[in-house]
């Protein structure tokens, strides 16, 4: 059974009758009754009574009119939902990220785009670097958030946006009431730090200290920054973290900006470089167009 019979038979009830159906599907009669007679064969039922007086639909064809419509309405939907698909606008996007960086500008990407774009599906994973880049080249997840770049041939990677690092305080921390601090500033406090070994980015963060002229005292060392706040209210010391994980975070705490040579970290959109999705086509476009408009 194929589309055209059905659409044929659909506008041959509505007409009910065979010269103005075959005008209104843009053929002529014969082909017409050729194809509602192997409809019927294969339905095995006559659908319509053929008299030379009117054109009717059998009890079978009533009941097969609504049925086909039916079909015809799903079959105009699956086009539809297809041509979204490929356009971009509907579809689903897996993406890994870190707990810090979901706090930045990724939650403000991720508002945006899902408000523009309702029918794609947006999973978050809140996945470790080295885990997110290993489900991005295994295929089960779309594009990484992340501070560091990728190696691997089969990736690619794009500049989604910048943030500031931050020191974060006790609220009773001599260089509290200051408007910024230097690294310097913090040399007799121990410090709350990502491990070293997690990522680049926690090693560029522990550089950025060395080379403010001393050896940073290691009180805790954690794998994801969003559990640092909790430390540093508990008198673990001070740390040095993106300036994202200040929103949200309650407590007796200070965020002050770092001067003189504040550090930066960079946030990459690494993807795969060959098999991108529609979805994530139009995932990335937002992203390029929010980092434009910054």
């Amino acid at each position: 059974m194929r589309i055209r019979q059905l659409q044929c038979f659909v506008v041959l009830a509505e007409e009910a009758n065979f010269t103005r159906a075959a005008r209104r599907l843009h053929m002529s009669q014969p082909p017409l009754s050729t194809l509602i007679q192997s409809l019927e064969r294969e339905v095995d039922a006559a659908l319509i009574n053929r008299t030379s007086r009117r054109m009717t639909l059998t009890p079978a064809g009533e009941a097969f009119l609504q049925r086909a419509r039916n079909i015809l309405a799903q079959h105009e939907r699956s086009l539809l939902e297809i041509r979204e698909i490929n356009a971009g606008q509907d579809g689903l996007i897996e993406i890994g990220t870190t707990g810090s960086i979901l706090r930045g500008g990724l939650a403000d990407l991720l508002a945006s785009f899902c408000r523009d774009h309702p029918r794609i599906t947006v999973r978050i994973h809140e996945q470790s670097p080295a885990i997110q880049i290993s489900e991005v080249i295994s295929r089960r997840a779309d594009v990484s958030f992340n501070r560091s770049i990728p190696s691997d041939d089969e990736l690619t990677y794009e500049f989604a946006w910048r943030e500031e690092l931050v020191a974060l305080l006790p609220e009773n921390h001599p260089a509290a009431s200051q408007a910024s601090v230097s690294l310097w500033d913090l040399r007799h406090d121990p410090h709350v730090i990502l491990r070293p070994d997690s990522s680049d980015f926690a090693a560029y963060v522990m550089s950025h200290i060395s080379s403010s002229g001393y050896r940073a005292r290691i009180s805790q060392q954690v794998m994801d920054a969003q559990s640092i706040p909790s430390l540093i209210v508990a008198g673990f010391g001070v740390s040095v973290v993106p300036a994202a994980i200040a929103r949200l975070t309650s407590g007796p705490l200070v965020f002050r900006p770092i001067h003189p040579d504040p550090p930066v970290s960079d946030v990459f959109a690494v993807y795969r470089q060959h098999d991108r999705t529609p979805a994530l086509n139009s995932f990335l476009t937002a992203m390029r167009e929010m980092l434009a408009a910054d």
